[in-house]
C-alpha cells in the first residue's frame, strides 16, 4: 500500500476530480467598513484565477475568506455543495503561500518541503517520493542539502512554493508571493508559476496588485475594487472589452488616454474646445446618441493605437497637430507624449518610427481601437465594428 501511494502524480486534484468554488452573494464587514459587497464569483475546477486591483479593494480579504481565516458577514461561500463559511482552515484541503517567505531555517531544502507531510505522519517513503516530485517540478533538487541561508530570494519562493504543493492541496492560495523580488526575478517566477500549474493541475487563486503580472499569467482576472467585483474574464477581453472606464485605466501597460468629445452628425469633436473632428461614421454617432442623447461622451484610447504622423500629412483625414513633448526609449517600442491642444496624450511606437523633442506631428486612431464610454456612469459603449 505504501509503495502505491508513493507512485502517485504529484497532481492529486484535478479538474475532473474537484467541484467548482463558489461565492454566492457573499458580504464581509469590519465594524462600519464593508470590505466586500454581495460578490458573485465562480472559481473554475483546475483554472489559475487572479484576484487583481489597488491596495483596499478586498482581494485579500476574499482570498482570507477562501483559506478559512476570515468568515462572511453575509452569502454563503461554497466548495462543491458543501457551505464553507464556518469550517475551520485545517479543514478545507487548502494550501498558501504568502509575500514574506515562511521557512525553517534550522531545516534543509528537503526537510523543509517534507515537514508538513512528516507532521501528517505520512511513511517515509511517501514523504521521501513527494518531496522529490515537487523539487523536481520547480527546479530545485539541487537544492535540497542546502540550507535556508545559502539560498537566494528565488530559491526560497521556490522552496516555499513547494512547501504548499508537496501537500497536494485541493485549492492552492497566492498572496502577492512574488512582490519582494526584483524585476527580472518576478518575471523568470511567473514563467515558472505558469509552468507548474499546467503540470500539477490544481485550482489556484493568485492575489496581485499589478496588472501586468496578472495578464502575464492568468486564466481569468476578476478586477476588484473597493469591495466590488468590477469585471471578470480572460486577459484579453479585459484589454480589448473593458466594461467601464476604471477597469480600462486599470489594465494596459501605459495609461489610457481620455478625451471629452461629442457626438454630432458622422464625427466626434475632441478636446475641450472641440478643435479635432474625428469621422465617426453613422453608426458609431448613433450608438453613442442612443446611449447618451446629449452625445456628450468620453474617447478611451490606449498609447498603442494612437498613431503619429509627419506633420507634412496634413490632408490625412481624422488627424491633427501636436507636438512632441517627451520621449522614453523602452527597447522595442518607444513611449511619447505629446501635446494636442491643451492635452497631453501619450503615444507608443516602434523604434523604427522615432520623432524628436519639440518636433510636430500629426496624431489620429481607429474607431475599431477606440473605447467610447458614457460620460455620467462611465460604462463602456458597444460601438459597431467595422466589417
Amino acid at each position: 500500500m505504501t509503495a502505491s501511494l508513493a507512485q502517485q502524480p504529484i497532481a492529486a486534484h484535478t479538474a475532473a476530480d474537484t467541484e467548482a468554488i463558489r461565492f454566492v452573494g457573499v458580504s464581509k464587514q469590519f465594524e462600519s467598513f464593508h470590505a466586500i459587497r454581495d460578490l458573485n464569483l465562480e472559481i473554475h475546477n483546475g483554472e489559475l484565477l487572479v484576484l487583481l486591483g489597488p491596495s483596499g479593494c478586498g482581494k485579500t480579504t476574499t482570498l482570507n475568506m477562501l483559506a478559512g481565516l476570515e468568515q462572511p458577514t453575509g452569502g454563503q461561500l461554497l466548495f462543491g455543495d458543501k457551505v464553507m463559511n464556518v469550517v475551520p482552515p485545517e479543514e478545507r484541503d487548502i494550501a498558501m503561500v504568502f509575500q514574506s517567505i515562511a521557512l525553517y531555517p534550522h531545516l534543509n531544502v528537503r526537510e523543509n518541503i517534507g515537514f508538513a507531510l512528516k507532521t501528517r505522519r505520512q511513511p517515509k517513503q511517501v514523504v521521501e517520493q513527494r518531496t522529490t516530485e515537487v523539487a523536481r517540478i520547480l527546479d530545485i533538487g539541487q537544492l535540497l542539502d542546502r540550507r535556508i541561508h545559502q539560498l537566494s530570494g528565488g530559491q526560497r519562493q521556490r522552496v516555499a512554493i513547494a512547501q504548499a504543493l508537496v501537500r497536494r492541496p485541493q485549492l492552492f492560495l497566492l498572496d502577492e508571493p512574488f512582490s519582494s523580488l526584483d524585476a527580472a526575478l518576478r518575471r523568470q517566477m511567473r514563467s515558472e508559476l505558469v509552468r507548474i500549474h499546467r503540470e500539477v493541475e490544481t485550482t489556484m487563486v493568485f492575489v496581485t496588485h499589478d496588472q501586468e503580472e496578472a495578464m502575464a499569467i492568468a486564466d481569468r482576472i476578476a478586477v476588484m475594487n473597493q469591495g466590488d467585483l468590477l469585471q471578470l474574464g480572460p486577459p484579453l477581453d479585459l484589454y480589448q472589452k473593458p466594461r467601464n472606464l476604471w477597469v480600462a485605466k486599470f489594465i494596459g501597460s501605459h495609461p489610457i488616454n481620455v478625451l471629452a468629445a461629442r457626438f454630432a452628425d458622422d464625427a466626434a469633436a475632441l478636446l475641450p474646445d472641440g478643435s479635432w473632428t474625428a469621422p465617426a461614421g453613422a453608426a458609431t454617432v448613433a450608438a453613442v446618441r442612443h446611449a447618451s442623447p446629449a452625445g456628450e461622451a468620453l474617447v478611451g484610447l490606449r498609447p498603442e493605437h494612437l498613431a503619429l504622423l509627419p506633420a507634412v500629412d496634413e490632408a490625412a483625414p481624422g488627424t491633427t497637430p501636436a507636438e512632441v513633448y517627451t520621449r522614453q526609449i523602452l527597447g522595442t517600442d518607444v513611449l511619447y507624449e505629446v501635446q494636442v491642444g491643451s492635452e497631453l496624450l501619450r503615444a507608443v511606437t516602434p523604434t523604427s518610427q522615432l520623432y524628436e523633442v519639440r518636433q510636430p506631428v500629426r496624431v489620429r486612431f481607429d474607431w475599431d481601437d477606440a473605447f467610447v464610454f458614457d460620460r455620467a456612469s462611465e460604462n463602456r459603449i458597444a460601438l459597431p465594428t467595422s466589417a
